[in-house]
């Protein structure tokens, strides 16, 4: 009898925990995003451009985008990627929803504060003097489906902005901005950008997940097939 109840304990048990991570897992989803800010003076060699890489989480239950940060390379400051330009961004301090774009426009810093340009503040397709030793990079998340082409609409809003000394111009006072205008024109510092790619993928689980899940699994049938020779 006890050990019946205590099978039936453990099979509970670690039936909830599989569950458990299953619907985790179901309704929070980490995904990768890349954003490429095609800067017009090296449009012909993109490997100069400036690159937004980072992770970010969706919780398709509360429609919410969390934990965003990533690197800021200004790739055209050296030749050598290990003297290039980068920046942690690793405070996301803003998520705002748009219900005309059906989405999420989220944002990333480097330093923990939203004061960019001088004077403070941040803006999405501006062009500010340079202040306060930080830097940004908006994102687009479609609430739908992360992973779907942006519209023209939806990558308008796209931008960067570094005014550290360590950026390309900051050495001048200058903030190194990249964006387009509503019409698709190049915006930002340096002749702007021409072009602005976002690409979002969903991430692949960790081993560690897919080995817990199976392992329980593989609790669950040893326990029921001894269930079934007793």
């Amino acid at each position: 009898m006890f050990n019946r109840k205590l099978r039936n304990a453990l099979l509970s048990g670690v039936f909830l925990a599989v569950a458990g991570v299953h619907s985790a897992q179901a309704a929070v989803t980490t995904y990768n995003v890349t954003e490429r800010f095609n800067q017009v003076v090296y449009s012909g060699t993109p490997d100069r451009d400036t690159y937004f890489t980072g992770t970010f989480d969706f919780d398709s239950t509360t429609q919410t985008v969390s934990n965003l940060q990533g690197l800021l390379t200004q790739a055209m400051t050296n030749a050598d990627p290990a003297l290039q330009a980068t920046r942690h961004l690793q405070y996301q301090l803003s998520s705002v929803y748009d219900a005309t774009l059906g989405g999420l426009l989220v944002t990333s810093f480097y330093q923990n504060s939203t004061d960019v340009f001088q004077g403070g503040g941040f803006a999405t397709g501006g062009m500010r003097q340079f202040g306060n030793q930080n830097a940004y990079a908006t994102i687009f998340v479609n609430l739908a489906d992360p992973t779907a082409a942006l519209t023209p609409a939806q990558n308008y809003k796209l931008a960067y902005g570094d005014c550290t000394t360590g950026s390309l111009m900051g050495g001048m006072g200058t903030c190194m901005t990249g964006w387009l205008s509503a019409t698709g024109t190049t915006g930002g510092t340096m002749r702007g950008v021409d072009q602005i790619t976002q690409t979002i993928t969903a991430a692949v689980p960790e081993p560690e997940s897919y080995a817990m899940f199976m392992a329980g699994l593989g609790l669950i049938s040893l326990i029921a097939r001894r269930r079934r020779i007793n």
